[in-house]
């Protein structure tokens, strides 16, 4: 097929990489771009509209040209809104490569040199977290998959026969202790295991935004009281909304006395592990059973890319054990080496490949370099936000997530929000910027998250100056 001709393919590649390598100058600049392109959700999907036929005679890169022109850009150093890294542009390159191989990672046979690299990287992390040889876990697509994964497991091991096999028992329906502040997706994760809303036992959040300890006990007699069978506990590496860092040691004690599953969601957070300076935040992290940490947040890869780790690799295996003859040799229980008996994914990318070529290409000093600028960063600006007379910070951060408001002397709390409501959505039609918003205890607050390693002290004071410079004007 002509499709498949590699003078093409080198010819199309060089063009696409020099406009990509164009963009990243312009965009790491902050030049050139709104860093996101005012769209309608509607009109954009009808400008992209594939009815009016395909195969015209263009060159590809005028569709490449289109996709940058409407994304939001990551790498411009305004770009401090959600938590998705500005991925290193070497990172793409092992994407690119992983994508033209397209080695899926469900059986050995299919990816060989994947399936070792991701072996590698899984040893790697679970010796950051403190867990000894008996450690394994597996790379899935996202932070939601890795939890799903890791509570589907928590609930194998910890309920009294075999639900994978059996379904849940009216009378013994399992539960988990889980923070006020945790990510959506833990509960969304014991509601698609059909456990229920009332299997996600809140624990309320108290200094820092916190799991506050002193609640612990009095949740798991309440969920008891209401016929939940506490197997385990989630805690937050740091909670998305507010970047709180729960008491790891707190929680590794009190899993420990009533014998409960300690899963640890390090989606964002976790990549402290690489910092000497930050490491006390996860401090306790060496006794959960199992921790998850995306690639895509704090380690600069493209995304998805997450791991799943098991303190004892065993565990791994519990939840996915069936027979699928065309896949497995029979009568082989602990193989590694074949993905699929350990995620919930049977075909999967090379996540090991572009995860194993960053960390095998610039070493943990990169990373760990990273996330101290960035934290630091945060904590400056934290500082900074405390100073000012006409805003106000939620918390002091505690990663590189914070959270402020503009405040005007005698709006109501209810003006207050629709207020900061208006500024994010000025702030974000004049496109220097692009932040988010959170709402916490029912007020709204403005949300950055200091991710983009051009993103300095001073780029962020220009984000309070254009802050004031839209607040002043009379529509707000």
């Amino acid at each position: 097929m002509k499709e498949f001709n590699p003078e093409q393919f080198r010819s199309e590649g060089h063009r696409i990489v020099d406009l990509l390598a164009e963009y990243l100058e312009e965009a790491t600049k902050g030049e050139g771009y709104a860093v996101l392109p005012v769209s309608d959700p509607d009109e954009l999907a009808e400008y992209f509209t594939l009815d009016s036929g395909n195969g015209r005679p263009e060159s590809y890169i005028t569709i490449v040209n289109e996709f940058i022109k409407y994304s939001n850009h990551l790498h411009n150093p305004g770009y401090i809104g959600h938590q998705c890294t500005s991925p290193l542009p070497l990172g793409a390159l092992s994407h690119l490569t992983a994508t033209l191989l397209n080695n899926g990672s469900a059986v050995y046979e299919m990816g060989p040199a994947n399936s070792a690299m991701e072996r590698a990287v899984i040893k790697h992390l679970a010796a950051k977290m403190g867990f000894d040889k008996k450690a394994d876990g597996i790379l899935t697509h996202g932070g939601s998959a890795g939890n799903l994964t890791a509570l589907l497991a928590a609930r194998q091991a910890k309920c009294s026969y075999n639900i994978w096999e059996e379904g849940v028992r009216e009378n013994m329906k399992p539960g988990f202790l889980v923070s006020a502040e945790s990510h959506y997706s833990v509960v969304r994760n014991l509601k698609i295991m059909g456990l229920g809303a009332e299997s996600a036992v809140t624990v309320r959040s108290g200094d820092g935004f916190r799991m506050d300890p002193g609640s612990f006990s009095h949740a798991m007699k309440d969920a008891e009281k209401n016929g939940i069978n506490v197997i385990g506990m989630v805690a937050s590496s740091c909670s998305t909304a507010t970047g709180s860092y729960d008491n790891l040691m707190y929680v590794a004690e009190f899993c420990k006395k009533h014998d409960l599953w300690m899963h640890v969601d390090g989606a964002h957070g976790m990549g402290v592990v690489f910092s000497d300076r930050y490491r006390h935040l996860v401090k306790g992290v060496e006794a959960a059973d199992s921790v998850i940490i995306d690639f895509h947040k704090m380690l600069l890869t493209p995304g998805l890319n997450t791991a799943v780790l098991f303190k004892d690799g065993d565990r791994s295996y519990e939840t996915f054990e069936q027979k699928a003859s065309y896949l497995f040799s029979q009568g082989v229980e602990r193989e590694w080496y074949n993905g699929a008996k350990r995620s919930l994914e049977c075909t999967k990318s090379s996540m090991g490949f572009v995860a194993w070529s960053l960390f095998r290409y610039y070493g943990d000093s990169l990373f760990s370099d990273y996330i101290d600028d960035r934290y630091d960063t945060a904590a400056q600006f934290g500082a900074m936000i405390e100073g000012l007379p006409d805003f106000e910070l939620l918390t002091p951060p505690q990663s590189n997530i914070v959270c402020f408001r503009h405040i005007q002397e005698g709006k109501s709390p209810t003006e207050l929000n629709a207020h900061n409501d208006l500024l994010r959505e000025k702030l974000i039609a004049d496109g220097t910027f692009y932040i988010v918003k959170t709402t916490v205890d029912g007020n709204v607050w403005l949300r950055v998250t200091i991710i983009n390693p051009l993103t300095g002290m001073e780029t962020l004071k220009r984000l309070i100056e254009k802050l004031r410079e839209i607040a002043g004007k009379a529509s707000i």
